[in-house]
């Protein structure tokens, strides 16, 4: 527990490289495979807006995933990613899906049997606003 206690800045470091390197990949997964990614993003928000919001999401991913992978305004990318995840989460969340309230739970907080990732969506916003929260010096 003190080696804990001495090193807490390390909490911070393994939520930042986590994080930066998932979206990072995020980024690339969606350019190394542009087509079904498209195709993905055209049925989500319609064929006109599908693509350039693709493009977009792909920025941010990889800027914001870079950023804190540097340790490059931390706390700004967080807020911005965490954006990012809560229109995610809103966008490809069925509400209704399951036939009860512990079922819906259970597609927010535990696994995903709809096919979307809102639990690792809502997981990777909690470790994200974690990171905007917290008072690191060193990742600003």
């Amino acid at each position: 527990m003190r080696f804990l206690e001495e090193h807490k800045e390390l909490g911070t470091l393994i939520l930042r490289t986590f994080l930066g390197v998932a979206f990072v990949v995020a980024a690339l997964d969606k350019i190394l495979g542009l087509s079904m990614a498209t195709g993905m993003f055209q049925s989500i928000f319609g064929a006109t807006a599908g693509a350039p919001l693709l493009y977009l999401a792909i920025a941010i991913e990889l800027a914001g995933g870079l950023m804190l992978l540097f340790s490059w305004h931390t706390r700004e990318a967080s807020l911005v990613l965490g954006l990012f995840m809560i229109v995610a989460l809103v966008s490809t969340f069925k509400l209704g899906a399951t036939t009860n309230f512990i079922g819906t739970l259970r597609e927010l907080l535990v696994m995903n049997t709809g096919g979307s990732n809102t639990a690792v969506n809502l997981t990777y916003l909690a470790a994200l606003l974690s990171l905007a929260f917290n008072e690191c010096k060193q990742c600003s």
